[in-house]
Protein backbone atom coordinates (compact mmCIF):
# COMPACT_ATOMS: atom_id res chain seq x y z
CA UNK A 1 0.00 0.00 0.00
CA UNK A 2 1.47 2.97 -1.18
CA UNK A 3 1.65 6.09 1.77
CA UNK A 4 -0.95 8.70 1.47
CA UNK A 5 1.49 11.36 1.44
CA UNK A 6 2.87 9.93 -1.91
CA UNK A 7 -0.65 9.37 -3.20
CA UNK A 8 -1.13 13.42 -2.71
CA UNK A 9 2.42 14.04 -4.06
CA UNK A 10 1.29 11.58 -7.08
CA UNK A 11 -2.04 12.78 -8.00
CA UNK A 12 -2.52 14.91 -11.31
CA UNK A 13 -5.71 16.52 -10.67
CA UNK A 14 -8.21 17.28 -7.60
CA UNK A 15 -10.55 14.45 -8.84
CA UNK A 16 -7.69 11.80 -8.87
CA UNK A 17 -6.53 12.97 -5.53
CA UNK A 18 -10.17 12.21 -4.22
CA UNK A 19 -10.78 8.73 -5.48
CA UNK A 20 -7.39 7.96 -4.75
CA UNK A 21 -7.88 9.10 -1.13
CA UNK A 22 -11.22 7.45 -0.66
CA UNK A 23 -9.63 3.60 -2.64
CA UNK A 24 -7.05 4.57 0.67
CA UNK A 25 -9.27 4.60 3.08
CA UNK A 26 -11.18 1.40 1.33
CA UNK A 27 -8.29 -0.30 2.07
CA UNK A 28 -7.94 0.35 5.56
CA UNK A 29 -11.43 -0.50 6.31
CA UNK A 30 -11.09 -4.22 6.77
CA UNK A 31 -8.22 -4.03 9.57
CA UNK A 32 -9.21 -0.54 10.70
CA UNK A 33 -8.90 -1.30 14.31
CA UNK A 34 -5.31 -2.22 13.66
CA UNK A 35 -4.83 0.49 11.65
CA UNK A 36 -5.96 3.90 13.92
CA UNK A 37 -2.40 5.21 13.14
CA UNK A 38 -2.87 5.28 9.17
CA UNK A 39 -6.36 6.07 9.26
CA UNK A 40 -4.96 9.23 11.41
CA UNK A 41 -2.19 9.94 9.27
CA UNK A 42 -5.18 9.65 6.12
CA UNK A 43 -6.52 12.93 8.41
CA UNK A 44 -3.82 14.92 9.20
CA UNK A 45 -3.13 14.93 4.82
CA UNK A 46 -6.62 15.66 3.87
CA UNK A 47 -6.76 18.48 6.40
CA UNK A 48 -3.62 20.44 5.23
CA UNK A 49 -3.96 23.79 3.91
CA UNK A 50 -1.97 22.36 0.92
CA UNK A 51 -5.30 20.64 -0.44
CA UNK A 52 -8.10 22.98 -1.61
CA UNK A 53 -10.75 22.39 0.98
CA UNK A 54 -13.17 21.00 -1.99
CA UNK A 55 -11.05 18.56 -2.15
CA UNK A 56 -10.79 17.55 1.51
CA UNK A 57 -14.67 18.57 2.08
CA UNK A 58 -15.30 15.76 -0.38
CA UNK A 59 -12.89 12.96 1.13
CA UNK A 60 -14.10 13.42 4.46
CA UNK A 61 -17.47 13.24 3.67
CA UNK A 62 -16.98 9.92 2.09
CA UNK A 63 -15.27 8.89 5.47
CA UNK A 64 -18.16 10.20 7.19
CA UNK A 65 -20.43 8.14 5.46
CA UNK A 66 -18.76 5.30 5.33
CA UNK A 67 -18.21 5.14 8.60
CA UNK A 68 -22.03 4.97 9.40
CA UNK A 69 -21.69 1.56 7.78
CA UNK A 70 -19.84 0.24 10.58
CA UNK A 71 -20.45 -1.62 14.14
CA UNK A 72 -21.71 1.00 16.40
CA UNK A 73 -18.42 0.30 18.57
CA UNK A 74 -16.58 1.24 15.48
CA UNK A 75 -19.07 3.98 14.11
CA UNK A 76 -18.15 6.32 17.85
CA UNK A 77 -14.59 5.06 17.74
CA UNK A 78 -13.14 6.59 14.43
CA UNK A 79 -16.08 9.52 14.33
CA UNK A 80 -14.62 9.89 17.47
CA UNK A 81 -11.17 10.95 15.85
CA UNK A 82 -12.65 12.09 13.07
CA UNK A 83 -14.68 14.87 15.13
CA UNK A 84 -11.64 15.60 16.88
CA UNK A 85 -9.55 15.95 13.83
CA UNK A 86 -12.16 18.57 12.46
CA UNK A 87 -12.60 20.55 15.51
CA UNK A 88 -9.76 23.13 14.27
CA UNK A 89 -11.39 23.81 11.37
CA UNK A 90 -14.93 23.66 12.20
CA UNK A 91 -15.77 26.65 9.95
CA UNK A 92 -13.80 25.47 6.92
CA UNK A 93 -16.22 22.02 7.29
CA UNK A 94 -19.40 23.05 9.01
CA UNK A 95 -21.28 20.60 6.97
CA UNK A 96 -19.29 17.39 7.68
CA UNK A 97 -18.88 18.56 11.72
CA UNK A 98 -22.20 18.65 12.08
CA UNK A 99 -23.02 15.57 9.31
CA UNK A 100 -20.65 13.84 12.18
CA UNK A 101 -22.06 14.90 15.12
CA UNK A 102 -25.61 14.57 14.75
CA UNK A 103 -24.94 11.10 14.10
CA UNK A 104 -22.83 9.97 17.09
CA UNK A 105 -25.39 11.83 19.13
CA UNK A 106 -28.20 10.04 18.33
CA UNK A 107 -25.98 6.82 18.62
CA UNK A 108 -25.09 7.95 22.21
CA UNK A 109 -28.69 8.87 22.99
CA UNK A 110 -29.48 5.39 21.74
CA UNK A 111 -27.12 4.14 24.57
CA UNK A 112 -28.58 6.07 27.02
CA UNK A 113 -25.07 8.00 27.32
CA UNK A 114 -26.64 11.08 27.57
CA UNK A 115 -24.07 13.79 28.29
CA UNK A 116 -21.96 12.21 25.48
CA UNK A 117 -24.87 12.93 23.12
CA UNK A 118 -25.72 16.47 24.44
CA UNK A 119 -21.83 17.19 24.05
CA UNK A 120 -21.45 16.26 20.31
CA UNK A 121 -24.84 18.30 19.49
CA UNK A 122 -22.67 21.07 21.18
CA UNK A 123 -19.89 20.68 18.83
CA UNK A 124 -22.25 21.77 16.11
CA UNK A 125 -22.03 25.56 15.17
CA UNK A 126 -25.71 26.67 15.58
CA UNK A 127 -25.33 31.13 16.02
CA UNK A 128 -22.46 31.76 13.90
CA UNK A 129 -23.16 29.27 11.16
CA UNK A 130 -22.61 29.97 7.34
CA UNK A 131 -26.42 28.01 6.90
CA UNK A 132 -28.06 30.89 8.59
CA UNK A 133 -30.14 28.66 10.59
CA UNK A 134 -33.70 29.69 12.05
CA UNK A 135 -34.23 30.77 15.81
CA UNK A 136 -36.63 28.07 16.20
CA UNK A 137 -34.31 25.34 14.79
CA UNK A 138 -31.40 27.17 16.76
CA UNK A 139 -34.00 27.25 20.31
CA UNK A 140 -34.94 23.45 19.14
CA UNK A 141 -31.46 22.68 19.08
CA UNK A 142 -30.37 24.43 22.27
CA UNK A 143 -33.75 22.56 24.50
CA UNK A 144 -32.62 19.14 22.74
CA UNK A 145 -28.98 19.69 24.20
CA UNK A 146 -29.79 20.96 27.98
CA UNK A 147 -32.70 17.68 27.63
CA UNK A 148 -29.82 15.32 27.18
CA UNK A 149 -27.38 17.19 30.03
CA UNK A 150 -30.66 16.87 32.08
CA UNK A 151 -30.99 13.17 31.79
CA UNK A 152 -27.45 12.59 31.90
CA UNK A 153 -27.97 14.66 35.73
CA UNK A 154 -25.97 17.49 34.25
CA UNK A 155 -28.10 20.76 35.41
CA UNK A 156 -24.86 22.67 35.59
CA UNK A 157 -24.60 22.54 31.02
CA UNK A 158 -28.11 22.16 31.00
CA UNK A 159 -28.70 25.71 32.55
CA UNK A 160 -26.05 27.07 30.34
CA UNK A 161 -28.03 26.03 27.19
CA UNK A 162 -31.41 26.79 28.49
CA UNK A 163 -29.98 30.06 29.09
CA UNK A 164 -28.95 30.60 25.34
CA UNK A 165 -32.38 29.08 23.79
CA UNK A 166 -33.83 31.80 26.28
CA UNK A 167 -31.91 34.24 23.87
CA UNK A 168 -33.37 33.38 20.84
CA UNK A 169 -36.92 33.12 22.10
CA UNK A 170 -39.89 35.68 21.90
CA UNK A 171 -43.35 36.67 20.91
CA UNK A 172 -43.34 34.46 17.60
CA UNK A 173 -41.97 31.37 19.33
CA UNK A 174 -43.71 28.02 18.60
CA UNK A 175 -45.99 27.54 21.79
CA UNK A 176 -44.61 23.96 21.73
CA UNK A 177 -40.68 25.45 22.37
CA UNK A 178 -41.89 27.55 25.17
CA UNK A 179 -43.33 24.65 26.55
CA UNK A 180 -40.49 22.56 25.94
CA UNK A 181 -38.03 25.36 27.72
CA UNK A 182 -40.42 25.17 30.74
CA UNK A 183 -40.16 21.47 31.55
CA UNK A 184 -36.70 21.56 30.93
CA UNK A 185 -36.61 24.66 33.72
CA UNK A 186 -38.82 23.48 36.23
CA UNK A 187 -36.24 19.95 35.76
CA UNK A 188 -33.09 21.82 36.50
CA UNK A 189 -34.92 23.87 39.51
CA UNK A 190 -36.05 20.19 40.67
CA UNK A 191 -31.59 18.78 40.58
CA UNK A 192 -30.49 22.23 42.40
CA UNK A 193 -33.44 21.08 45.32
CA UNK A 194 -35.26 24.88 44.60
CA UNK A 195 -38.22 22.28 45.89
CA UNK A 196 -41.16 25.36 45.93
CA UNK A 197 -39.88 26.96 42.35
CA UNK A 198 -39.96 23.92 40.58
CA UNK A 199 -43.21 22.10 42.44
CA UNK A 200 -44.96 25.67 41.09
CA UNK A 201 -43.55 25.40 37.68
CA UNK A 202 -45.02 21.82 37.40
CA UNK A 203 -48.39 22.96 38.57
CA UNK A 204 -48.77 25.29 35.88
CA UNK A 205 -47.27 22.76 33.63
CA UNK A 206 -50.00 20.54 34.56
CA UNK A 207 -52.73 22.91 32.95
CA UNK A 208 -51.15 22.76 30.01
CA UNK A 209 -53.51 21.71 26.91
CA UNK A 210 -50.53 21.04 24.84
CA UNK A 211 -49.43 18.09 26.93
CA UNK A 212 -51.47 14.88 26.86
CA UNK A 213 -54.05 13.98 30.30
CA UNK A 214 -51.12 11.36 30.97
CA UNK A 215 -48.18 14.36 30.84
CA UNK A 216 -50.49 16.61 33.01
CA UNK A 217 -50.83 13.89 35.29
CA UNK A 218 -47.32 13.01 35.43
CA UNK A 219 -46.25 16.78 36.48
CA UNK A 220 -49.13 16.83 39.33
CA UNK A 221 -47.31 14.02 40.84
CA UNK A 222 -43.86 15.10 40.57
CA UNK A 223 -45.31 18.75 42.16
CA UNK A 224 -46.77 17.11 45.18
CA UNK A 225 -43.93 15.36 45.36
CA UNK A 226 -41.87 18.07 45.52
CA UNK A 227 -43.94 19.44 48.04
CA UNK A 228 -43.31 16.96 50.26
CA UNK A 229 -39.68 17.60 50.18
CA UNK A 230 -40.41 20.64 51.72
CA UNK A 231 -42.12 19.44 54.76
CA UNK A 232 -40.64 19.12 58.37
CA UNK A 233 -39.30 15.57 59.04
CA UNK A 234 -41.77 14.75 62.02
CA UNK A 235 -44.24 15.23 59.16
CA UNK A 236 -42.97 12.09 57.26
CA UNK A 237 -43.03 9.99 59.94
CA UNK A 238 -44.67 7.01 59.00
CA UNK A 239 -47.83 5.54 60.78
CA UNK A 240 -48.61 2.08 62.19
CA UNK A 241 -50.66 1.71 58.91
CA UNK A 242 -47.45 2.29 56.81
CA UNK A 243 -48.71 5.92 55.73
CA UNK A 244 -46.37 8.96 56.04
CA UNK A 245 -48.63 11.88 57.69
CA UNK A 246 -48.86 13.67 54.41
CA UNK A 247 -50.34 10.51 52.73
CA UNK A 248 -52.93 9.30 55.40
CA UNK A 249 -53.92 13.32 55.36
CA UNK A 250 -54.89 13.32 51.54
CA UNK A 251 -56.56 10.30 51.81
CA UNK A 252 -58.91 11.39 54.84
CA UNK A 253 -59.12 14.64 52.69
CA UNK A 254 -60.60 12.62 49.66
CA UNK A 255 -62.43 10.20 51.53
CA UNK A 256 -64.59 13.72 53.45
CA UNK A 257 -65.01 14.73 49.77
CA UNK A 258 -66.57 11.78 48.88
CA UNK A 259 -68.58 11.21 51.47
CA UNK A 260 -70.53 14.64 50.37
CA UNK A 261 -70.70 12.70 46.50
CA UNK A 262 -71.51 9.54 47.22
CA UNK A 263 -74.51 8.11 49.83
CA UNK A 264 -73.06 4.59 49.81
CA UNK A 265 -70.06 2.59 48.02
CA UNK A 266 -68.44 -0.92 47.57
CA UNK A 267 -65.00 -1.02 50.01
CA UNK A 268 -63.34 -2.42 47.15
CA UNK A 269 -64.68 0.76 44.58
CA UNK A 270 -63.87 3.21 47.31
CA UNK A 271 -60.29 1.64 47.84
CA UNK A 272 -59.12 1.83 44.14
CA UNK A 273 -60.52 5.73 44.32
CA UNK A 274 -58.26 6.47 47.51
CA UNK A 275 -55.54 4.12 45.60
CA UNK A 276 -55.00 2.18 49.00
CA UNK A 277 -55.34 -1.15 49.99
CA UNK A 278 -59.23 -2.61 50.73
CA UNK A 279 -57.88 -3.61 54.35
CA UNK A 280 -56.64 0.30 54.12
CA UNK A 281 -59.71 2.00 53.52
CA UNK A 282 -61.94 0.04 55.53
CA UNK A 283 -60.03 1.26 58.66
CA UNK A 284 -59.73 4.81 57.63
CA UNK A 285 -63.47 4.98 57.13
CA UNK A 286 -64.14 3.16 60.74
CA UNK A 287 -61.32 5.47 62.27
CA UNK A 288 -63.54 8.73 60.72
CA UNK A 289 -66.84 7.29 61.51
CA UNK A 290 -65.92 6.55 65.31
CA UNK A 291 -64.08 10.39 65.70
CA UNK A 292 -67.41 11.73 63.99
CA UNK A 293 -65.58 13.38 61.09
CA UNK A 294 -67.92 11.54 58.76
CA UNK A 295 -71.53 10.24 59.19
CA UNK A 296 -72.46 6.66 58.38
CA UNK A 297 -71.48 2.99 59.14
CA UNK A 298 -69.86 0.15 57.39
CA UNK A 299 -71.75 -3.30 56.59
CA UNK A 300 -68.89 -5.65 56.21
CA UNK A 301 -70.96 -7.87 55.16
CA UNK A 302 -72.28 -6.45 51.80
CA UNK A 303 -68.72 -4.86 51.65
CA UNK A 304 -70.60 -1.29 51.65
CA UNK A 305 -70.08 2.17 53.08
CA UNK A 306 -72.74 3.98 54.01
CA UNK A 307 -72.65 7.63 54.15
CA UNK A 308 -75.43 10.04 55.61
CA UNK A 309 -76.09 13.69 56.15
CA UNK A 310 -73.65 15.41 58.45
CA UNK A 311 -74.99 16.11 61.69
CA UNK A 312 -72.80 19.01 62.19
CA UNK A 313 -71.97 22.11 60.29
CA UNK A 314 -69.46 22.13 57.35
CA UNK A 315 -67.45 24.64 58.79
CA UNK A 316 -66.25 21.74 61.91
CA UNK A 317 -65.92 19.46 59.55
CA UNK A 318 -63.19 21.25 57.80
CA UNK A 319 -61.44 22.79 61.19
CA UNK A 320 -61.19 19.24 61.96
CA UNK A 321 -60.04 18.03 58.50
CA UNK A 322 -57.73 21.18 57.83
CA UNK A 323 -56.06 20.62 61.61
CA UNK A 324 -54.44 17.25 59.42
CA UNK A 325 -53.51 18.94 56.56
CA UNK A 326 -52.55 22.41 57.32
CA UNK A 327 -48.71 21.83 56.93
CA UNK A 328 -49.69 20.58 53.41
CA UNK A 329 -52.18 23.21 52.59
CA UNK A 330 -49.94 26.03 53.69
CA UNK A 331 -47.66 25.36 51.21
CA UNK A 332 -49.54 25.07 48.04
CA UNK A 333 -51.74 27.81 49.37
CA UNK A 334 -48.49 29.41 48.87
CA UNK A 335 -48.79 28.93 44.78
CA UNK A 336 -52.00 27.70 43.69
CA UNK A 337 -54.49 27.64 46.00
CA UNK A 338 -57.69 27.71 43.33
CA UNK A 339 -55.68 25.82 41.41
CA UNK A 340 -55.36 23.15 44.12
CA UNK A 341 -59.10 22.98 45.44
CA UNK A 342 -59.64 22.45 41.46
CA UNK A 343 -57.36 19.56 41.02
CA UNK A 344 -58.56 17.32 43.95
CA UNK A 345 -62.29 17.44 42.77
CA UNK A 346 -61.47 16.93 39.13
CA UNK A 347 -58.81 14.15 39.52
CA UNK A 348 -60.13 12.85 43.32
CA UNK A 349 -56.39 12.34 43.74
Amino acid sequence: MSSISSIITSSKSPEEIIKRCCGYFDELLPSLNEKEARFRELLDSILVDSLTVGVSRKVISYIANTLKGLSKEQCLRFSGILSDALKLRVMSFEDQVTEVNLHMAALYEGQKEYTKAACHLSNIPLENSQRNYSKEYTTEMYLRIAHLFLQGSDPHQAELFLNRASLQMGPTTKPQLTVQYNLCYAKALDFRKKFLEAAKRYLELSLEPLLSSAEQSELLRHSVSLFEKELEEHQLERLPSEMSILEAAVMEHNLLAISHIYISIKLNNLAHILRVTLLQAEKVVGKMISEQRISGHVDQIQGVVFFQSATQPWDDHMNVVCNKVNNVIDVMLQCEPAFIKERLQRYKC
